[in-house]
């Protein structure tokens, strides 16, 4: 073997060596990368479970907080008109009330309404000095009550409260002759007031006063 041959021989060996070399790094560059991604990625994939999860339970639980809002809702729907129901109920049933209990009844909504009226003359007068009191006190009813009431209500009115509201005021108690678009009871017009007796308006005002404690009566605190 030539020197030239040993020397290219040598080169080509070396050239070899270095090449071995520096693929065995680039291999092992390759294997860290691999495994610094392979990290990474897991770990990547890891937050996205984690996030998932999160997110998951966030609609889980908002899912539940709004199906229970929608019961809740129902149920109170559903409480409000029951309770609806049972006014509107007793509504009717006043409406419908034998003759003889019927008058009784506009005859102490009429006696309520007047005592409610004087008394605010007197506190007018006591208070301000001045003499609200109107020349008549002036009864409306619709016109089925008008036509089968009317005339019997003013004669029992008048028999029946001397002693409890005085002649003079009793004497200027008149039935209208308008009619009142309400569906029983009456309004009592006292000058530029009216007194709104309308059994509507005074069921209005029961529920009011009861609803509370009728609630509590049907369904207990819950």
């Amino acid at each position: 073997m030539t020197g030239i041959e040993k020397v290219t021989g040598k080169i080509i060996a070396d050239a070899r060596e270095e090449a071995d070399a520096i693929l065995q790094r680039a291999d092992e560059t390759c294997a860290a990368v691999r495994a610094e991604y392979s990290a990474r990625i897991q770990a990547e994939r890891d937050k996205l479970e984690e996030q998932a999860n999160r997110e998951c339970e966030s609609i889980i639980t908002r899912a539940k907080s709004s199906a229970a809002m929608a019961k809740r809702n129902v149920v109170l729907e559903s409480r409000a008109a029951l309770i609806s129901e049972a006014y509107a109920t007793a509504e009717k049933e006043l409406r419908e009330l034998p003759v003889d209990e019927y008058l009784d009844l506009l005859v102490k909504m009429l006696r309520g309404a007047l005592l409610r009226q004087l008394e605010s003359e007197r506190e007018s007068l006591a208070l301000y000095g001045e003499n609200i009191t109107p020349d008549k006190y002036e009864v409306l009813l619709n016109r089925n009550d008008r036509d089968m009431f009317g005339t019997r209500l003013m004669e029992t009115i008048k028999r029946t409260q001397v002693g409890k509201i005085s002649m003079s005021v009793l004497d200027r108690v008149v039935l209208s002759n308008q009619i009142a678009k309400i569906d029983g009871g009456l309004v009592l017009r006292c000058g530029d007031v009216e007194a709104n007796c309308a059994l509507g308006m005074m069921m209005a005002q029961v529920r009011r006063a009861t609803e509370v404690k009728v609630n509590q009566t049907l369904f207990g605190n819950t």
